[in-house]
């Protein structure tokens, strides 16, 4: 597996820097106003490729950059392995700011008592125990109250939400080039819009537990009515559809976060659309005990090293 720097040594930075892309000016009441994808950017003196992080549902780039109890985020390691790091809040999240005018009534807000309050919680019924959560996963859990500090709401519709991520993956792609795109979770979509938009320069996607599966309806945000977009895409898996042309994918399912039915069909449905596709399941590359949030986890950097390895093989 990749060896690592430990996190006392120092790391050498030749640029970084941040930038919008995917803008879009709205005509609304208060006048016309200017949305995009924000994207932070950090590069090492040697490049073995550019590598685009896209945090999940009502997250925002800080799921990358940093674990809720402190120790070095995803987009550090990832920066330490050699990659050039860019590291994205989608539009309206994060850095992206969010106005009323712009993207409408958002949803109701993170809370102890939500769906991704799960994320630190344990393991469904069947399913081995959940322990690498940094924390108790209760109340009086500090890392759990530092996460669900940083959930934002989600604002829907999906057909929004999935053709601001396709203008901010067309727009970031055009700019920096060939690169490998990282996605977690409902951020999925984004790797998906890329490969349609800019398969040319779309070296690798790695979906960390995507949001699926295929041709699913979410009961508020709306259908993945082009299988795994809710918009749609150049690419599918019957015939006479453009397929993906062994584009590699890697679907990365952890072991107690009950996702795994799920991202089994999605890698079946991106075989049929002519994906080369690896199943990532981290108990069988004897990582275990994680989430769905394993970015944020006490063994990300395992995580990210089992990643980093799959990369080095396939670009």
């Amino acid at each position: 597996m990749t060896a690592r720097l430990t996190p006392s040594e120092p790391i050498t930075i030749a640029s970084q820097g941040h930038f919008f892309t995917g803008l879009a000016t709205r005509d609304g009441p208060s006048g016309v106003s200017v949305s995009g994808t924000h994207v932070e950017w950090q590069a090492p003196p040697s490049v073995r490729s550019n590598l685009v992080l896209v945090h999940g549902g009502g997250g925002q780039a800080l799921d990358m950059l940093s674990t809720p109890d402190g120790r070095e985020g995803w987009a550090t390691l990832f920066l330490r392995d050699g990659f050039a790091v860019y590291t994205v809040d989608r539009p309206g999240m994060g850095r992206s700011p969010f106005n009323l005018e712009v993207f409408g009534a958002p949803g109701p807000p993170a809370t102890y008592g939500s769906f991704v309050a799960g994320f630190a919680g344990p393991s469904a019924d069947g399913l081995p125990p959940h322990t690498q959560w940094p924390g108790s996963g209760g109340r009086s859990d500090p890392a759990l109250a530092q996460f669900l500090a940083g959930q934002e709401s989600l604002s829907g519709p999906l057909t929004r939400v999935h053709e601001d991520m396709r203008a901010g993956a067309r727009g970031l792609l055009d700019r920096i080039g060939p690169s490998v795109v990282l996605t977690h979770s409902l951020g999925g979509a984004f790797g998906w819009l890329a490969a349609s938009e800019r398969r040319h320069l779309v070296r690798a996607v790695v979906a960390v537990e995507p949001f699926g599966p295929p041709h699913v309806s979410h009961p508020v945000l709306g259908p993945l009515a082009h299988g795994l977009t809710a918009v749609p895409v150049s690419f599918g898996p019957g015939d006479g559809e453009a397929k993906l042309g062994g584009l590699p994918v890697a679907v990365v399912t952890a072991e107690c976060s009950g996702f795994g039915p799920s991202c089994d069909a999605t890698a079946a449905y991106l075989r049929d659309c002519g994906a080369d596709v690896t199943e990532l399941r981290l108990a069988e590359l004897g990582i275990h005990g994680n989430g769905h949030a394993m970015m944020l986890e006490k063994n990300n950097a395992d995580v990210a090293a089992a990643i980093t390895d799959w990369i080095s093989k396939v670009i």
